[in-house]
C-alpha cells in the first residue's frame, strides 16, 4: 500500500464551496440568466433603434480673388504687369483693384439650380466698443444671375473698385459731417443664392461674403476670407436593427455558458456528496490549522527510545498539546520518524498523533491509514508453522521481530525503536499478542549477536528481540 497524501487546497475548496453552496449557486444562476438575455437581446432579438440619416447635401463654395495693374511707370514693377493676391497694392502705381468671386456647389444630384450673386461697396463709420454704425455708403458694384448651373461648375462674378477713389469718399464724407466718432473702414459685400431641385428636393441656400479693403493715400490693404464653404443637409429620422459591440456579442454567451456549467458542477456535486467534508477531512484541516497557527512553537527532533518508555498520554488535538507545553513550561517536538509531536515531562510524554486521511489499496479502494495499520499488525500477529531454527515457548509458535511487532509498525509507517508496545490499543495489543504464551513475553528462538534488520542487538541481556526490558512491565 501507498499513501496517498491529501490535497490540503482542494479540501478547502470543498469546505468553502459547501459553506457557502446557496450564495455561489445564486451567482451562477444569476449569471446564467443574466447571459442568456444578453443572448437573447443581441443574437436573437436585438430590437430596434431610431437613428438620424442624412438624406441629401449641399455644399457652397465662395471666393475672392483679386489683382491690380501697374499703370504707372516706377523703378520696380513694369508698367502692366499685373499684382495678385496680395495684402497690400501701392495706390500710385496699381490705383484699380479687379475683384472676382467665385461661386460653386456640390450635390449628389441637381436640377434646374440657379445661381445669383449680388456685390456691393459699402463705406461705413463704426463704434470700435459696441460696433454702432454712425454713417454707411452703399455702392452696387456687379449683379450675376446663371440657370442651369451643374454641380462643380463655377460662377464668376467680376468688378474693378479704385483704392484711391475710396479714400476719397471716405474723406469727403467725414469731411461733410464734420466728425468720424468710429472708424471708417470699406467691405465689399457679396450676397450668393443657390436655389434649385437638389437631390430630388426643393433646396434654397443663401449666406453673405465679405472683403475688407483698408484704403490710405499711399497704399491699400485687401483682408479677404479665402475659401468659404457651407454644407446644407437635410436629414430624416429612421429605425434600424440595434447593432452591439464584440464585446456583449461574445462576452453573453460565455457568461451564459459559465453560468450553466457552474450550475450543473455544483448540483452534481452536491447531489453525488463530493462536496461536504467527512470528520476525519475536518479534522485534518483543523489540524493543519493549528500547525500553522503554532509552528513557531514547534521543533523537529527524533527522540530517543527511552523517552517512551515513560507513561504516555494523549492530547485530543495539536493546540491541546501546545496549550499543555506552555502552561508546563516544556516544547512540543514533532518526530520526523513518525509525525507524532510529543511534550516530555519528568514523569510523562504527552502525545498527539496527526490525523492522516486514507491510503490507496492496490483495487483502487480508499481504506483509512488506521485499518490499514491494524491490518498490518493482525498480519504480522498470525501464526506461523515451525520453521528450522525457531523454537516455540508454551506451545506457541516462535515469533522473530523481523514479521512480528516491529514489521508490524515498520509497515505501518512507524518506527518500532521510537513506539513501543505501549502506543497499541487494548485490541490491538490483544491481536498482536493472539501467538503468545499467557506470560505475554517476547521470546525469539534465533537470537544470537547479530542485529535486527531495524539495527538493534539481538544479543543484548537486558531487551528482548524487540527492544523491550521486560523487567519494566511494559504489555
Amino acid at each position: 500500500m501507498s499513501q496517498t497524501p491529501p490535497s490540503e487546497t482542494r479540501l478547502r475548496l470543498r469546505a468553502a464551496l459547501n459553506a457557502q453552496f446557496t450564495a455561489i449557486l445564486a451567482v451562477c444562476l444569476v449569471a446564467a440568466a443574466v447571459g442568456g438575455g444578453l443572448v437573447y437581446t443581441t443574437h436573437v432579438d436585438p430590437g430596434t433603434e431610431t437613428e438620424t440619416r442624412t438624406v441629401s447635401s449641399l455644399t457652397v463654395e465662395t471666393e475672392y480673388v483679386h489683382s491690380a495693374e501697374v499703370t504707372e511707370p516706377n523703378p520696380v514693377f513694369d508698367t502692366g504687369r499685373m499684382l495678385d493676391d496680395r495684402t497690400t497694392y501701392f495706390t500710385r502705381v496699381a490705383p484699380v483693384l479687379d475683384v472676382r468671386l467665385e461661386t460653386s456647389y456640390a450635390a449628389g444630384a441637381a436640377s434646374d439650380v440657379d445661381v445669383s450673386a449680388d456685390s456691393v461697396l459699402v463705406v461705413r463709420n463704426v463704434g470700435s466698443e459696441d460696433g454702432t454704425v454712425y454713417w454707411e455708403e452703399r455702392e452696387t458694384m456687379a449683379t450675376e444671375a446663371v440657370s442651369g448651373v451643374e454641380p462643380g461648375e463655377t460662377v464668376a462674378t467680376s468688378f474693378a473698385i479704385n483704392g484711391s477713389e475710396v479714400a476719397a469718399t471716405a474723406a469727403a464724407i467725414e469731411s461733410d459731417l464734420g466728425a468720424s466718432p468710429g472708424e471708417t473702414e470699406t467691405v465689399v459685400a457679396t450676397d450668393v443664392t443657390v436655389e434649385g431641385t437638389i437631390n430630388g428636393e426643393p433646396t434654397s441656400y443663401a449666406r453673405t461674403a465679405e472683403m475688407t479693403l483698408d484704403a490710405g493715400e499711399d497704399t491699400y490693404t485687401v483682408s479677404d476670407p479665402g475659401v468659404q464653404s457651407d454644407t446644407t443637409e437635410r436629414t430624416e429620422q429612421v429605425s434600424v436593427e440595434r447593432s452591439y459591440g464584440p464585446l456583449r456579442s461574445a462576452g453573453g454567451p460565455l457568461l451564459f455558458l459559465v453560468g450553466l456549467a457552474g450550475t450543473g458542477g455544483l448540483a452534481y456535486a452536491r447531489r453525488e456528496g463530493g462536496m461536504a467534508l467527512t470528520p476525519a477531512e475536518r479534522e485534518y484541516l483543523s489540524y493543519r490549522d493549528d500547525r500553522a497557527e503554532f509552528a513557531e512553537w514547534i521543533t523537529a527532533i527524533r527522540l530517543p527510545k527511552l523517552v517512551h518508555e515513560r507513561p504516555e498520554a494523549e492530547a485530543s488535538t495539536l493546540r491541546d498539546l501546545i496549550d499543555f507545553a506552555i502552561d508546563n513550561g516544556t516544547g512540543v517536538v514533532e518526530d520526523p520518524a513518525t509525525d507524532a509531536y510529543h511534550a516530555v515531562t519528568d514523569e510523562f510524554v504527552y502525545t498527539y498523533v496527526p490525523p492522516a486521511l486514507a491510503v490507496r489499496g492496490g483495487d483502487g479502494n480508499e481504506v483509512p491509514e488506521a485499518d490499514a495499520a491494524a491490518d498490518a499488525l493482525d498480519e504480522a500477529a498470525a501464526p506461523e508453522p515451525p520453521v528450522e531454527g525457531r523454537g516455540a515457548v508454551g506451545g506457541s509458535a516462535a515469533i522473530d521481530d523481523d514479521v512480528t511487532l516491529a514489521g508490524a509498525w515498520t509497515r505501518a509507517g512507524h518506527d518500532p525503536g521510537t513506539l513501543p508496545d505501549g502506543r497499541l490499543s487494548a485490541s490491538d495489543r490483544a491481536e498482536s499478542r493472539s501467538s503468545l504464551d499467557d506470560g505475554g513475553t517476547w521470546v525469539d528462538a534465533d537470537v544470537g549477536s547479530a542485529s535486527t534488520p531495524d539495527g538493534r542487538d539481538r544479543g543484548s541481556p537486558d531487551r528482548d528481540a524487540d527492544g523491550f526490558d521486560p523487567s519494566d512491565g511494559a504489555n
